[in-house]
């Protein structure tokens, strides 16, 4: 997936816009979590990664300190904590392997809201193939914070830009 610096920024603006949610964030140290799907090639999101990062930190003063959760969503579910500098450079993800299969969205949903519910911010990079099998128990999961913290981001749309998704997912 390639971002150009224009659809960067607007991942940085939809993300002020969420940080901007009644209740969502009131100041300190923000947490966030971008989560990488594995059937993606390193290629295709690592930069992606680092050009919404870039605009996030130019963006705001809240980007300079940030606790990042980075999520690695395979058949098995990973997390690993990391400086938001080194998704800028790559560094990130020297442990990231591959290993394309079919993923539904509602076990991502579910695992967030049990584990990532501090989380001000939840990016996610996806491929367009997963599917929602259950759309009741994607709307529980999504219900009733993360429904306002989550953007979606993934090339499946035809004419090659990214497509980002918040609050109206479902």
């Amino acid at each position: 997936m390639k971002l150009s610096q224009i659809e960067a920024l607007q991942i940085a603006k939809r993300v002020d816009g969420i940080l901007h949610v009644p209740g969502n964030y009131q100041g300190g140290n923000l947490e966030m979590t971008i989560v990488i799907d594995n059937s993606l090639r390193l290629e295709e999101f690592r930069d992606a990664a680092a050009a919404v990062a870039g605009a996030l930190k130019r963006s705001s003063e809240v980007f300079r300190n940030v606790r990042l959760n980075l999520v690695y969503w395979g058949q098995e579910i990973t997390v690993h904590v990391v400086p938001m500098a080194m998704l800028l450079t790559g560094g990130a993800f020297a442990e990231y392997a591959d290993c394309p299969c079919k993923k539904y969205y509602e076990e991502l949903f579910a695992y967030l809201k049990k584990f990532h519910a501090r989380s001000k911010v939840v990016l996610v990079f996806a491929d367009g193939q997963n599917e929602i099998a259950n759309m009741q128990a994607a709307k529980e999961a999504l219900t009733p914070f993360l429904k306002n913290k989550l953007l979606l981001i993934t090339d499946r749309v035809v004419s090659g830009t990214a497509l980002f998704l918040g609050n109206g997912l479902i």
